[in-house]
């Protein structure tokens, strides 16, 4: 357990949000944490966005003092802007958001958050409800891969770095929880969803078909690679993925 008696009134919390061509949709979620006060630390990493995403983020920073901008140089995917941010912060607790949510409101965030606060668990899960059907759908689908959560940091430590490469890092944090004995509780966040990833606008429709398959390739892969010590005796076979 971490020690938080040098925080006498609450814990210190950080959110942290990697950012890849969000120029459009991030501003909205800084807003929200903006008129979110018991979140101490607002750490944003863009990895290596190619739109105006950075100066974006640094209009929203002038307006408040908790939010920190992260650069990649280039672009290192979703888990490692996520160690990033985890690297530059002293924080006992953690929200790790997507940066292009929709209708995202302070009481979603404290939702998140409550449950870890008042240790009835280690981690929890944002799950959408009544935003889109299509993200609803994903969420009912596949719980263990929002990347909305609330969480004790040091749960990152747990993560294969190997299996949260690429799009593996919520299966790998859901493994490394799993593993651990991590209570986890689900949270509900009625009104919020994001544009289901292959219909950003830089994929057209066929080519997020493919980018959607290229993704639960990865996924597996990810499962595969994080839960090798926990089925030693298939090493020979996990080393092929």
């Amino acid at each position: 357990m971490l020690d938080d008696t040098n925080q006498p009134h609450r814990p210190h919390i950080a959110a942290i949000l990697p950012a890849y061509n969000e120029e459009t949709n991030i501003a909205i979620v800084l807003e929200t944490l903006r008129n979110t006060p018991m979140v101490d630390e607002i750490i944003v990493v863009d990895d290596d966005s190619a739109d105006h995403t950075v100066d974006v983020l640094n209009q929203c920073a002038a307006l408040d003092a908790r939010i920190r901008i992260l650069q990649h140089e280039k672009n290192q995917g979703k888990g490692q802007a996520i160690f990033t941010g985890w690297n530059a912060t002293t924080a006992a607790y953690l929200l790790l958001l997507d940066a292009d949510l929709k209708n995202l409101m302070p009481e979603h965030i404290q939702a998140l958050l409550a449950p870890i606060l008042e240790q009835r668990a280690e981690m929890t899960l944002g799950l959408f409800r009544g935003g889109h059907f299509l993200t609803d759908a994903s969420h009912w689908l596949t719980p263990f891969l929002t990347g909305q959560r609330g969480l004790r940091a040091d749960l990152l430590k747990h993560i294969s770095h190997e299996a949260s490469n690429g799009y593996g890092f919520e299966v790998a944090l859901s493994v490394a929880a799993h593993q651990c004995g991590c209570r986890t509780r689900i949270v509900f966040l009625k009104g919020v969803w994001h544009r289901p990833s292959e219909f950003r606008n830089e994929r057209g429709i066929f080519s997020g078909g493919l980018w959607r398959y290229r993704m639960y390739g990865q996924i597996i892969r990810a499962w595969i690679l994080a839960s090798r010590q926990r089925y030693p005796k298939f090493k020979a076979f996990l080393e092929m993925f």
